[in-house]
């Protein structure tokens, strides 16, 4: 039953050329539960933001792909509780993609050190580096957080990222 959900999911987002769900991408897939408890969780997004009206589209098509496969042993709409959002304020970036459109934004950024230690900071995403040895880094302007309870420098600091763990938009106040 997961590959049938799956295979949905993906045909869908296949054949969003030219309707509402054009630029749409999967950032992830979750499928907990089975038979009549499964509950499917589909976060997407663009690179501009993605609207309401696009996820309630893409829930209707992904939805209706479940529901064709009923004759095949698939699932009839009582048998799932489908959720199809943005990744939304809190939610950690999975992909690349997706740190585009959080230019400008307040991240709150756990990274690990070169000693293999780990930090934490938070400060706004400044900028995008795709240097030519192709490992991309991510310049945040601190906000003066604290490191083991030392005042961190309110210099930019660009951080590779694969040596990012975590980094989740955060919402100002």
């Amino acid at each position: 039953m997961e590959e049938k959900i799956r295979r949905c999911v993906f045909q869908v987002l296949d054949a969003t050329a030219g309707t509402k769900g054009e630029g749409v991408y999967l950032v992830s897939l979750s499928i907990k539960g089975s038979g009549s408890g499964t509950s499917i969780e589909v976060l997407v997004d663009t690179d501009t933001g993605i609207r309401i009206d696009q996820c309630a589209f893409l829930s209707r098509r992904i939805r209706e792909c479940l529901e064709a496969e009923v004759e095949s042993g698939g699932l009839s709409g009582d048998d799932f509780n489908l959720d199809v959002a943005s990744p939304g304020l809190g939610k950690a970036i999975v992909l690349q993609r997706q740190y585009s459109r959080h230019l400008g934004r307040l991240f709150r950024v756990t990274y690990r050190e070169d000693d293999g230690g780990m930090t934490e900071i938070s400060g706004h995403l400044r900028e995008i580096l795709f240097p030519d040895d192709e490992r991309a880094s991510l310049v945040i302007e601190p906000q003066g957080k604290k490191k083991a309870g030392k005042k961190v420098s309110s210099e930019n600091r660009t951080l590779r990222l694969d040596r990012v763990i975590r980094a989740i938009p955060e919402a100002e106040l």
